[in-house]
């Protein structure tokens, strides 16, 4: 292998095309698509690294990479692209930030990843049509809008930064553009966004708001069945609302071939000349009318037939097609060549007009087409026909058809030069003469000159490029009234047009073609298109008179021309034309026909002739001298159209005027007047785009080369002679129109100095500052009526700027400038005045540097003064900005000087201002660009002398002081979004530069003496800056961490060593700083970059060293030698940080490693710094933890990290931290609802205070108890809640013991009697809770972590939780394993081999534990109430036990229990339970062997436990369930599972056993105790058992019974009869004969029933079962004995032995009683002792033997409800069989 070799820049870049992957060190890992930065190869590989992570430097092979041509953009920190357009660039770019993205909205499930998808694939076909280079120049430009339309789109859904572009959609390099342009063009792009959330940008109304606009036609396909013959489209745009057309028609010819589609192909058309008025019209129809060219009548052919044989040619109306096009070309529509859009085509009916249907089928809302119809495409091009061509080639072309808008644009373009006439025919009349009916009218028009001959080719047929000599009318069909409203164009010559006359003659059209071949024409009319006096024919509508050809030899004579052609000329010459009138015959052969009338109208647009008589005579001025002054004051009555269309004319006899006339007192005026009116005409927005015209004639075509002269003059005596005037109408248009003024007079000035050699310009240049002067003067006018002459003035006096200067001194004329603001009165037209700075600015004036030095003085006075006082800031930001973007400009000269003085001048200002101005108002961010802009374009020089110009110390203490505040609050609150990443960037690098200027200012001047707020607030700011979001690298992307670094470095690191050195310059001054920098010293340390952390903890041990040695006051010198506050002020801090997301574990090995080592090596700190690094080093470690879990979802883990945290704060006795996270974990309790554990938690903070009225400390204080302000006040409320929580967790002793405590200082130190009642009704409620309310016993369970996989706190450690309520050892399990899914149970309860402690995966070990009791002192040899100890067995616990069976010894099959041994195992916890904990880790464990023996009693001891607490539960709580204590008899009672007791028996009841085992005796006698203690525990539970069993479990019960009388019977004779316990009194529901009868069949409701009721008592006349849900729903059954019985309302037919319902009235007794029952202790009683008397009376009578029930015999009743049962009698009367009275109930037993 060859060495290593560099390559070219060229070869740097590369994509990979293939994966690689090796186990080599060095080698690389790619994926196809990375890119790679190649630094060197050799012969097979290359060496390099890879973009995504440029750390990291490898190899990798030449194979699986594509190298691409590349270019180093940055050679400081080398970044090397492909060498591809910018946007090709740009997007590849945005793809690999977004394909980081959209992977992560993938996993996320958010809604935004299929959108980003769709746009990625989006940008992705873009970059292929770029790169493929095939696309043209405008759909290119399309390409990049759309491209960046679609990032800026994306960046807006992602949250990303602003992208800034230039106008061309370029990105913008911060590098090469100015602060303010940068400013500027977020804003915009801000604006574009706005547009983009709207709605796509191209259909914004924006692009619509122009002077001239573009409809793009182009027919696609026409359908139409019907049409044969040939026919004419006529597309034109209509006014809906007018009622009228507004452009030419584009003309189609289409050949009817019979066919339903026909392709029409290569027809395109734009229509222009489209203004804002157009397209905001309120409703604009496409229409498309189609004439059929034919015979006159149409007939149906052949359908095979492909065209009709039609000879004729007459025009005939077919049918029209619309659309409405109104929201297309208002921009609401997207509108695109390749969408086709379709018009339906209607016919027209045989007396229908072409104008009429189509105002018909404008209105109707259906239009039946029948699919027949125009397609075509439409699309809005905005801006004139050039630039419409230069923008879309494809699309308009050398052949496409221009169709211009009727009449002249809205805005006449410079070099339109037309001489056209619009002639509509509107209608005719007809008289029908000699004809049976009206004539089928045809108009021919033809244009004719004097002498009678037609003039060719003058009519243009609509917008084609063919012209016509002659032009024919559609033909309505017998119609004597027609309605033709035909538009065309005639265009005649200029030379031709003052002698030519249009001629219109009248033909009948025959539907026979013989017939109409030899029609002539029956009428004329004609109408001149010069009027006498020299002007065209006006427009608008003129009624023609329609003169009869009598002899048709004369049709072409000329002697029509003698004759009043309109009704107009007739009434001024004041003839009368009757009806039969006529002239001679023989001279003539035309008859004036008063029956019939003729109308057109007419619209002269021409630039060379005027039908207005004042122009004219102007422009005519020399043929009528006298008249002139009239003709002048005339002009302003002229319309500006027929001004502008004869400009130069008009320019051109003013001037000749002001040179040639006789009397300039009179004339000079005049045309002065004149010319301002033209100017002012021109300035107006109409006509705006004339000014090139009028600057051309200026250059070009003006040649007064004395005009300048009488213009000064005059226009010096307006502005002289102002208090003179009482109108100042004309001295405002003279101001308005000064650009123009003095472009003439400079004009006028080159062209005489030309001619002349340069003479008079000493004159010339004295007479122009004088004229300069007098407007100065005039602005220090200060009536109100010349503020707007002034303002005026001042607005429009810049623009004359550039034609000055070419021929006056630019520095004059900056001192004139200069001297005409500051003649303005300070208070008056302030925005006036500061808006002609603003355009001074802009001047080119502005840009020669001996201008500047001469303007800034005025310019920054005038800032200044309107800064100090606060007005009209948004001017004023404006302007600075302005100033600060040219003289960022390169080729503005020199700006050293300029920027010293904007610095000396206006900075303080500019900071001040920014100071003042709130964050919300919207200037703040222009302020602050401002102030942004000029530090960067401060140097060195400019501090140096900025900082030496003040005049004292305290001045610049000052100035330094507001600067770092403002610096400090621009970065921590920014003024800018967080998504203007580069403007921030910029702002950071330029307060980084100032910094260090600041910081050597700060050292030098003020460390002595020393200013120590300067010196904090320096620290403070340098801090901020470096600490502020948006320069932490590590959250942004690694494509934004790569540009952020390239171009400005980790400015991070730049200000940490910056900090440091000035810190190791403070010197002695250093202890005024500790411990109050710490927190911010710490802060900056956090921060993630690993150079700047090396630099900077080293500043803690000094701090450290600065208070050790820090002297104490007193009569002799001593050093502190602790450094107590910076330590309590350091775990402060990191508590308060590292919670807040800072730090990690790098810091902590760094900050431990680094402090260490300096502690270390100090001889004297050395045993207090080791000390104090390892104090931080656990706390940093458990904070982290705390960080980490905090997020989590396992509250568990935030729980135990929180104690460890507590613990921490407890050990170094840091009590505030300790009482904060106290509550953390309070408030984590409650979110679970672990009430005891949150109270335990408050608990330990109540300790901490005192039964005191002293003042609270600070470090005992918490935010929940804001009010609190003693040690009484917190403890009183803390215990309020702790006895709530406590109550909630049903741990009422807890609460006792807290009430006590408030009752006993009631009692002796507040003496508040309330508040002790108040205690006691609640420790009394508490007491009862405690005898009559079960709790549920918690169980405890070990849990074992083994594994390196579980965090820290948790690892290869073991603990015990205590169970929540009812949850068993599965549930537990199941809750565990959902925390840790991934770890794996172990099986054995063995200790865990060593493989598995240092596995990186999670084993847990989990198994049920037994509490250990430890009786209470108290409790010793005194008989306690079971329901006491219960709290104590499981709860103030710490020590549990859990064995683990093992054989040993000789195995007896016959007997297991002789060898069964067990390790017992106990374990103690590190706090007792219940705590602040549901778990606690074990401290201590200890292990021992158990003996058989030793096992048979604790299995005894723990059987009959169990059975005395169930036995109990079940008396006081009736609603139990049955099954629990079911399962428990049976399992002891059963033969089958008694076996027990005899085994045990067997093994250790014999001679030879205590032969074996002679100790054990004692041990014997214990366990024959405890089986015979057994026997009364039995005999209740069966008692109990029997109470609450229902019918179904009868014979488990009687098996249960029967087993038991066995056990008693083996037991008893052996062991001894120990006594039974308290009688549990009650009522069995069924006698024993009973019981046995039903336990021998199936149980039921009529079982039951009936075995009661065949029990041998006659006298029993009813036994009623009832059963219930509750006792207001009673339900049941009643068996009737004996004979047939009558009962009310019943069949009396009823069998013996039937199931009958009980009656309304006993269902209802029997809802009374069990509610009384349910709802009153003292009702219980009472029913008690009358249903025993009854329950007796019942079962004596069931009893005794009789035949038949006597009358009046009482019924049996037994209701059950909800498993309880209710007995009671009730008697009969003789004649009535439903119960009349109720007995009262006994609730029998309860289950």
């Amino acid at each position: 292998m060859t060495g290593w070799a560099r390559v070219s820049d060229r070869e740097k870049y590369g994509v990979v095309i293939s994966n690689f992957k090796s186990d080599k060190q060095e080698a690389l890992f790619l994926q196809v698509g990375d890119s790679v930065h190649i630094s060197e190869r050799n012969e097979d590989w290359y060496r390099g690294y890879n973009m995504r992570n440029r750390t990291k430097k490898g190899i990798f092979p030449k194979t699986h990479v594509h190298i691409k041509d590349g270019v180093v953009v940055n050679r400081n920190y080398e970044t090397v692209v492909p060498k591809e357009s910018p946007v090709v660039l740009e997007i590849t770019s945005v793809l690999r930030e977004w394909g980081t993205i959209w992977k992560q909205l993938f996993v996320t499930g958010s809604s935004h990843f299929e959108k980003i998808r769709i746009m990625m694939n989006e940008l992705i076909n873009f970059r292929s049509q770029i790169m493929s280079g095939t696309l043209p120049v405008d759909e290119l430009k399309e390409v990049k809008q759309q491209v960046t339309a679609a990032i800026d789109r994306g960046n807006l859904m992602l949250e990303l930064d602003l992208v800034v572009r230039d106008e061309q959609g370029n990105v913008l390099d911060p590098d090469e553009t100015s602060t303010i342009q940068l400013f500027r063009q977020h804003e915009e792009a801000v604006q574009r966004l706005l547009q983009v959330r709207r709605r796509d940008s191209r259909l914004s109304q924006p692009t619509i708001a122009r002077f001239a606009n573009n409809l793009f036609v182009s027919p696609k396909n026409f359908v139409c069945a019907n049409a044969k013959s040939d026919c004419e489209l006529l597309l034109s745009l209509y006014d809906a609302t007018e009622c009228k057309f507004f452009t030419e028609s584009y003309w189609i010819k289409w050949e009817g071939i019979g066919q339903e589609r026909e392709t029409l192909k290569d027809y395109r058309a734009l229509f222009t000349d489209l203004g804002n008025r157009d397209l905001s019209r309120e409703k604009v129809i496409l229409v498309c009318q189609v004439i059929r060219i034919g015979n006159m009548d149409w007939k149906e052919t052949d359908k095979h037939e492909k065209k009709c044989k039609d000879k004729q040619n007459i025009r005939r109306p077919f049918g029209v097609a619309v659309m409405d096009i109104t929201d297309i070309m208002a921009g609401k529509i997207e509108s695109d060549e390749d969408k086709h859009h379709f018009l339906p085509f209607v016919y027209c009916g045989e007396r229908d007009f072409l104008e009429t249907v189509i105002k018909k089928v404008i209105t109707a809302k259906e239009v039946n087409h029948k699919g027949q119809g125009l397609w075509t495409a439409l699309k809005l091009l905005p801006g004139d026909f050039k630039q419409a061509r230069e923008e879309h080639p494809h699309l308009v072309s050398i052949s496409t058809c221009l169709v211009r808008k009727m009449g002249f644009p809205e805005v006449i373009l410079p070099g339109d030069v037309r001489n056209d006439v619009y002639l509509t025919l509107l209608q005719g009349e007809f008289a029908k003469g000699s004809k049976t009916s009206d004539k089928n009218v045809e108009v021919t028009v033809s244009v004719r000159s004097h002498d009678g001959k037609v003039l060719p080719n003058v009519i243009s047929l609509e917008s084609s490029n063919e012209m016509s000599s002659m032009y024919r009318s559609v033909v309505y069909y017998h119609e004597d009234k027609p309605r033709w409203n035909e538009t065309f164009q005639v265009a005649v010559p200029i030379e031709e047009f003052y002698n030519a006359h249009l001629r219109f003659d009248f033909k009948h059209r025959s539907s026979s073609e013989v017939k109409d071949k030899v029609e002539k024409p029956f009428a004329l009319s004609y109408v001149k298109l010069m009027q006498a006096n020299g002007t065209t024919l006006l427009d608008g509508n003129h009624e023609l008179l329609v003169y009869k050809i009598e002899h048709k030899k004369s049709i072409d004579m000329l002697n029509y021309l003698v004759v009043p052609g309109t009704r107009q000329e007739a009434e001024l010459s004041g003839n009368q034309y009757g009806s039969q009138v006529a002239l001679s015959k023989n001279s003539s052969g035309l008859t004036y026909s008063s029956k019939d009338s003729f109308t057109i109208s007419t619209t002269v647009c021409s630039t060379k002739l005027t039908h207005n008589i004042d122009l004219l005579g102007l422009l005519k001025w020399r043929a009528n001298p006298d008249n002139l002054k009239n003709n002048l004051q005339s002009l302003t009555n002229v319309d500006g159209e027929e001004i502008v269309k004869f400009l130069q004319d008009t320019l051109d006899a003013l001037f000749n005027i002001l040179m040639h006339n006789s009397d300039s007192d009179i004339y000079d005026n005049l045309v002065f007047d004149a010319l301002v009116f033209v100017i002012s005409l021109i300035s107006d927005r109409k006509y705006q785009h004339f000014k090139p015209v009028l600057n051309t004639y200026i250059t070009e075509n003006f040649s007064a080369t004395l005009a300048y002269n009488k213009l000064m003059v005059v226009l010096k005596d307006y502005v002289q002679n102002v208090p003179e005037r009482q109108n100042l109408d004309m001295l405002l248009k003279v101001m308005k129109s000064l650009e123009f003024i003095f472009k003439f007079v400079v004009r006028s000035r080159v062209l005489f100095a030309a001619l002349n050699n340069g003479k008079g310009q000493g004159p010339f240049q004295a007479m122009l500052s004088s004229l300069f002067s007098t407007i100065s003067a005039m602005m220090m006018y200060t009536q109100d009526s010349m503020l707007t002459v002034q303002g005026a003035a001042m607005k429009y006096l810049p623009s004359v700027i550039p034609d000055v200067l070419t021929v006056f001194s630019a520095e004059d004329l900056s001192r004139l400038l200069v001297e005409l603001i500051n003649n303005v009165p300070q208070e008056r037209l302030k925005r006036q005045k500061m808006m002609c700075v603003n355009d001074i600015v802009h001047s080119s004036l502005f840009a020669i540097p001996e201008c500047r030095a001469i303007l800034l003085p005025m310019i920054s006075s005038q800032l200044h003064h309107l800064l100090e006082v606060k007005d009209e800031l948004e001017t004023c930001v404006k302007i600075l900005g302005d100033i600060m973007e040219l003289t960022y400009a390169k080729d503005i000269g020199p700006t050293l000087e300029d920027t010293s003085f904007l610095m000396l001048r206006l900075l303080r200002s500019v900071i001040q201002t920014v100071i003042r101005l709130d964050r919300t108002n919207p200037l703040t961010a222009s302020f602050v660009a401002v102030l942004v802009s000029l530090l960067r374009q401060m140097d060195e020089y400019h501090y140096n002398q900025y900082i030496t110009h003040f005049r004292t110390t305290t001045d610049l203490l000052d100035f330094l002081m507001e600067i770092l505040l403002v610096f400090r609050d621009l970065v921590s609150k920014n003024v800018y979004a967080g998504d203007w990443n580069e403007m921030i960037l910029l702002q950071n690098s330029v307060i980084l530069k100032a910094l260090r200027h600041f910081s050597h200012t700060i050292r030098d001047v003020f460390s002595n003496p020393f200013e120590e707020q300067l010196w904090n607030n320096f620290f403070h700011c340098a801090i901020s800056f470096l600490t502020q979001d948006s320069l932490q690298l590590e959250n942004f992307s690694q494509n934004k961490r790569h540009k952020i670094i390239s171009k400005y470095k980790d400015m991070r690191r730049e200000t940490g060593f910056e900090i440091r050195s000035m810190w190791f310059n403070l010197g002695a001054n250093k202890i005024r700083f500790v411990p109050d920098m710490v927190g911010p010293i710490l802060e900056m340390t956090l921060i993630p970059e690993m150079e700047l952390r090396k630099a900077t903890i080293p500043i803690f041990f000094d701090m450290m060293q600065c208070e050790f040695y820090n002297e104490i006051e007193g009569a002799t010198k001593t050093f502190k030698y602790n450094f107590s506050e910076f330590e309590h002020e350091m775990i402060t801090q990191l508590d308060a940080l590292i919670e807040g997301g800072r730090g990690d574990h790098q810091y902590r090995e760094l900050f431990e490693a680094t402090m260490y080592e300096l502690c270390a090596q100090h001889s004297v700190m050395r045993e207090q710094g080791t000390r104090f690094v390892g104090v931080v080093a656990r706390l940093l470690q458990r904070l982290l933890e705390y960080r980490t879990m905090i997020h989590d979802e396992k509250k568990e883990n935030k729980m135990s990290c929180t104690v460890r945290l507590l613990e921490f704060y407890d050990e170094i006795e840091r009590e505030e931290l300790y009482i904060r996270y106290l509550h953390k974990l309070s408030d984590l309790h409650l979110d679970c609802e672990n009430y005891t554990e949150a109270a335990f938690t408050l608990q330990q903070h109540a300790n901490r205070l005192k039964w005191t009225d002293d003042k609270l400390e600070k470090a005992l204080q918490h935010d929940h108890y804001k009010h609190a302000t003693t040690h009484w006040n917190l403890k009183d409320r803390l215990y309020y809640d702790i006895i709530e929580y406590y109550t909630k967790g049903k741990m009422w002793e807890n609460a006792i013991t807290c009430c006590k405590s408030l009752v006993a200082h009631h009692e002796n130190v507040t003496f508040n009697y309330q508040e002790i009642a108040k205690y006691m009704r609640t420790m009394a409620e508490l007491y009862e809770n405690i005898l009559t309310k079960i709790r549920p016993e918690p169980e405890y369970f070990r849990v074992g972590y083994y594994g390196s996989g579980f965090p820290s706190f948790l690892k290869n450690r073991i603990f015990i939780y205590r169970g929540k309520e009812y949850e068993r050892l599965s549930d537990f399990i199941s809750r565990i394993q959902n925390q840790f899914p991934s770890a794996q149970l172990m099986n054995r309860l063995a200790p865990p081999e060593e493989e598995i402690l240092n596995s990186p995966a999670q084993y847990l070990q989990i198994n049920h534990v037994d509490p250990i009791y430890v009786e209470k002192a108290t409790f010793a040899g005194k008989r306690i109430d079971d329901q006491i100890l219960r709290y104590y067995k499981v709860n103030e616990v710490q020590k549990f036990t859990y064995s683990r069976p093992f054989k040993k010894g000789d195995s007896d099959e016959k007997n297991e229990f002789a060898n069964l041994w067990t390790e017992k195992t106990v374990l103690v916890t590190a706090y007792p339970y219940p705590g602040i904990l549901q778990w606690f880790p074990v401290v201590e464990t200890e292990r021992h062997e158990v003996t058989p023996l030793e096992n048979a009693i604790e299995t005894m001891e723990n059987t009959n436990t169990k059975l005395r607490q169930m036995v109990k539960q079940h008396q006081q709580d009736m609603t139990l369930p049955v099954n629990p204590i079911s399962m428990m008899l049976n399992g002891i009672v059963d033969a089958a599972v008694m076996g027990g007791i005899r085994n045990y028996e067997d093994a250790f009841f014999t001679a030879e056993y205590l032969e074996k085992h002679p100790d054990d005796g004692d041990k014997v006698h214990k366990l024959k105790d405890l089986i015979a203690a057994q026997i009364p525990y039995l005999e209740a539970g069966i008692e109990v058992h029997e109470s609450k069993i229902t019918e179904n479990m009868m014979p488990l019960h009687l098996k249960m019974e029967t087993c038991f009388d066995e056990l008693r019977n083996h037991i008893e004779p052996k062991y001894g009869k120990k006594p039974r316990l308290g009688k549990f009194r009650h009522y069995k529901t069924l006698p024993t004969r009973m019981k046995k009868v039903a336990a021998g069949s199936q149980m039921s409701l009529e079982n039951l029933t009936e075995a009661f009721a065949n029990a041998s008592n006659p006298d029993i006349a009813e036994v009623s079962l009832t059963a219930g849900k509750s006792p207001g729903t009673i339900l049941g059954n009643t068996f009737v004995k004996g004979a047939p019985t009558k009962t009310p309302g019943k069949s009396p037919n009823k069998k013996a032995g039937t199931v009958s319902t009980p009656s309304k009235k006993t269902r209802e007794s029997l809802a009374s009683i069990v509610t009384q029952r349910r709802s009153s202790q003292a009702v219980s009683l009472a029913i008690s002792q009358a249903v025993s008397l009854a329950m007796s009376q019942a079962v004596s009578l069931a009893m005794s033997p009789a035949m038949s029930p006597p009358a009046g015999a009482p019924t049996l009743h037994i209701l059950c409800v909800e498993r309880n049962f209710f007995v009671f009698c009730s008697s009969q009367d003789p004649g009535e069989r439903s119960p009349s009275r109720v007995g009262r109930s006994h609730r029998g037993t309860t289950s």
